[in-house]
């Protein structure tokens, strides 16, 4: 994310334009690395500050946060020295990311005093830092090691001082920014992060987007200036958007970025930006994380399955000579008087192949009780196969239901998609439900299209399936399914007694992309009036079975923009 010392200057300024004359009111600390601020100007918000190693950051908040019954030491020492305290400026270290709040405040007495609050931004080493108003520290939220040498000590008492200038240009220098071009030999996407002060890769990839970073010539130049002139207009004026791929978000950019491809969604300011970018970040991880442990439920179920499904097939096929240890009992019976006691194996002539036969024995039991041990061997073998079969019809029927619901989790993208996978799973004992209270239904929300016109449902789970197909189908709708494998049913709503062909192959184009074979082409789609598919007894949920049918063949595509 490209939240520079540039992106922070215009964060800085949306919090100058909100916070300055406003009043502390609350203080939370969620985490341990994170604090809230309940600011009060004409109306309450809330600043997040967070220091965390990896999501390090500011902005102004509208997300719940919690307040943690014991509240760590450095928030008391906040509430002890910031409550009530007037917030007279924000001052950010010129081309840092260091922000510095000036804070008025009273003491025991009612004297008036300055206090400091410094915010580092700084990756791993982030911190947030209380001084009073000569900077001497009071504490930090972080405890970092201090290098002995260093003329930087965070710690209580010391005086804190801002980060050495370095030796680098100002981003916006156009003399210095000419010389360095005109000197530099490498790969400008590499040095130009490291030459200029305040700048992240981010930027420098939005100021070098479809520029030869290889090219060295006074022209080439010339036009890195005037996209750096470019970038410092477009940060002047700021269309802040936060930028998704395949739903997730990936970035918040100041103004529309070329270099970010994606879906973009816009907002008032920078602030917003940020708040959404991480709410969203969040709900996204919360829901992966949900879905990889539902997806390692249904893969060790799948796993497990397929082991009890090999092994009862194999038992079935040593079943299959059970018919022989029947015979050799009838032979050795009609034989006893040819066989004498106490032998390994009789050799006899099998009327049921018309060949002779050797009989192994055991020496230790007579003909008959011999006789007696292959009839049981042969019941034993004949119970097992009625067994196994139905066994190994059931765990087939179980994992080809399996196979559907994790075709399902590919396509969940909200939190009652996987819920309803989720009650599957409950259903089939696959999971346990600790909650006994009866819960409320999850809404079942297919996705809609609108083609040319047509209203056209897309289950996205089993349970989406059987709703969209024998629930909310009509009997004259148009019923769609890709030809023997697994996919989502689709229906295409009729109120004119007739769909033209164009939305036809549309509808199975999306049947194809949310199938098993979505990765391949010319994907068999059978399509059919809803009136000649039905739902045999005691079939899991989503499966259906049709016999008139037509077949289209198409290749998978998701149609996005039909989405309604």
């Amino acid at each position: 994310m490209a939240f520079d010392a540039l992106t922070l200057s215009i964060i800085k300024n949306e919090l100058a334009e909100t916070l300055v004359g406003g009043k502390i009111t609350k203080i939370y600390q969620p985490e341990k690395d994170e604090i809230v601020l309940f600011v009060f100007r004409g109306q309450t918000r809330k600043l997040l500050i967070s220091a965390n190693a990896t999501v390090n950051r500011i902005h102004l908040t509208e997300m719940p946060t919690d307040n943690p019954k014991t509240a760590p030491s450095f928030c008391m020492l906040l509430r002890k020295h910031l409550t009530n305290a007037l917030i007279t400026d924000i001052y950010q270290m010129p081309y840092e990311r260091v922000l510095e709040f000036s804070l008025q405040v009273n003491d025991e007495l009612g004297y008036k005093q300055d206090m400091k609050l410094i915010f580092e931004l700084t990756g791993k080493t982030s911190n947030i830092i209380l001084t009073d108003g000569q900077h001497t520290i009071l504490d930090s939220i972080k405890h970092l090691p201090q290098d002995i040498e260093s003329t930087r000590v965070i710690m209580a008492g010391a005086k804190y001082a801002f980060f050495a200038p370095q030796n680098k240009i100002e981003p916006f220098d156009v003399v210095r920014i000419r010389e360095f071009l005109s000197e530099c030999r490498l790969p400008l996407r590499k040095t130009l992060p490291e030459a200029l002060l305040g700048v992240s890769q981010n930027t420098v990839n939005e100021i070098l987007f479809g520029i030869d970073e290889n090219d060295h010539s006074e022209t080439n130049n010339s036009l890195v200036v005037d996209r750096i002139a470019q970038y410092q207009a477009d940060l002047s004026r700021p269309k802040p958007n936060v930028v998704f791929q395949n739903g997730a978000p990936i970035d918040v950019c100041p103004f529309d970025y070329r270099s970010k491809r994606g879906d973009k969604q816009f907002f008032a300011t920078l602030n917003e930006a940020h708040d959404n970018y991480f709410y969203q970040l969040d709900k996204v991880q919360r829901f992966n994380d949900k879905a990889k442990s539902v997806s390692a439920v249904v893969k060790n179920a799948i796993s497990r399955t397929e082991k009890k499904l090999s092994a009862q097939r194999q038992t079935l096929l040593e079943s299959e000579n059970r018919e022989t240890y029947r015979q050799f009992g009838d032979l050795i019976l009609s034989n006893l008087w040819k066989i004498p006691s106490q032998c390994d194996s009789v050799t006899l002539y099998n009327y049921y192949t018309e060949q002779d036969v050797t009989i192994p024995l055991d020496r230790a039991l007579t003909p008959q009780q011999n006789a007696q041990a292959y009839y049981r061997k042969y019941r034993k073998l004949k119970s097992s196969a009625e067994h196994n079969t139905r066994l190994v019809e059931e765990n087939a029927k179980l994992l080809e239901y399996l196979q559907t619901i994790r075709q399902s989790l590919r396509y969940c993208t909200e939190a009652d998609d996987l819920q309803q996978i989720r009650e599957e799973l409950v259903s089939l004992g696959l999971i346990r439900d600790k909650q006994n209270a009866k819960k409320k239904e999850t809404p079942v929300k297919p996705l809609r299209y609108n083609i040319e016109g047509y209203t056209v449902y897309v289950g996205k789970n089993n349970v989406q399936n059987n709703y969209v197909t024998f629930k909310l189908a009509r009997a004259e709708d148009m019923w769609l399914h890709t030809q023997k494998i697994h996919s989502s049913h689709v229906i295409i709503l009729n109120p004119n007694g007739t769909i033209p062909d164009s939305v036809i192959k549309k509808s199975a184009e999306i049947c194809a992309y949310y199938s098993q074979a979505s990765a391949g082409s010319k994907i068999p789609v059978d399509y059919t009036p809803r009136a000649n598919v039905r739902k045999p007894n005691k079939a899991p949920l989503g499966f259906a079975v049709y016999n008139e049918y037509q077949t289209i063949i198409v290749d998978p595509d998701r149609h996005p923009f039909e989405l309604n």
